[in-house]
């Protein structure tokens, strides 16, 4: 179990859950194209990706539980802070943090179901982020600002990118999209392995959708 935790350790910084979270933020200042190709799907999903190779071996142990645990804080801390942020790229990176660190909580349970939550996040997480980092980066091509204060009526100056904006928005938070179906999965395995898992989910769903439906009403 010993070299289990230290794997998992690595794959806790290079997933960029807190408080390793610093080095993804300083990482915005990529390109749009690299920041949507690295920040959705490949270069921090590599560390959830570990964790869930090993999350058979922490399911029901102490340090799985801890992993879990540093997943769920992770997730309602940077859930919370993502409502602070003006910053449209610095917002979607905070969205990732929480996001991964929901994944991270499903690798630390660990059981059948955790395990299928987490890889749905992986997927759909993927590819809604991805849309929504290319998105930000043709208005700032546009408008030369990534402030969310700045995009107020995008669908009337940049219809066609506010539609697409939109739609990824919608599926980081509403149904029929694949967030919330993972989402609901995430919830139904942590009731039946341990209910006060839950509630960092729920309160820092409940901050997410705030934010999602705020940004959404400013263009």
């Amino acid at each position: 179990l010993v070299p289990v935790a230290l794997i998992s350790f690595a794959g806790l910084t290079k997933s960029a859950q807190m408080p390793f979270s610093s080095w993804l933020l300083g990482a915005m200042v990529a390109p749009t194209p690299v920041s949507a190709l690295l920040h959705s799907s490949t270069m921090v999903k590599a560390g959830v990706y570990v964790i869930l190779r090993f999350a058979p071996a922490l399911q029901g142990t102490a340090v799985g539980f801890i992993i879990a645990l540093i997943g769920g804080t992770t997730f309602l801390i940077a859930s919370l802070v993502v409502v602070s942020q003006s910053d449209a790229k610095k917002a979607l990176a905070y969205s990732t943090i929480a996001n991964l660190g929901l994944i991270v909580l499903c690798a630390g349970v660990g059981t059948y179901e955790a395990m299928w939550a987490a890889m749905l996040l992986i997927i759909f997480h993927a590819v809604t982020k991805c849309l929504l980092f290319l998105c930000v980066g043709a208005v700032e091509h546009r408008i030369h600002s990534r402030n969310i204060e700045d995009m107020d009526g995008l669908i009337i100056s940049m219809p066609k990118i506010s539609i697409m904006m939109q739609i990824g928005m919608v599926g980081m938070f509403l149904a029929p999209f694949g967030m919330l179906i993972s989402k609901w999965a995430v919830l139904k395995a942590l009731v039946d392995y341990n209910p006060l898992l839950a509630v960092f989910v729920i309160f820092g769903s409940a901050s997410t959708i705030f934010f999602w439906v705020k940004w959404l009403g400013k263009i």
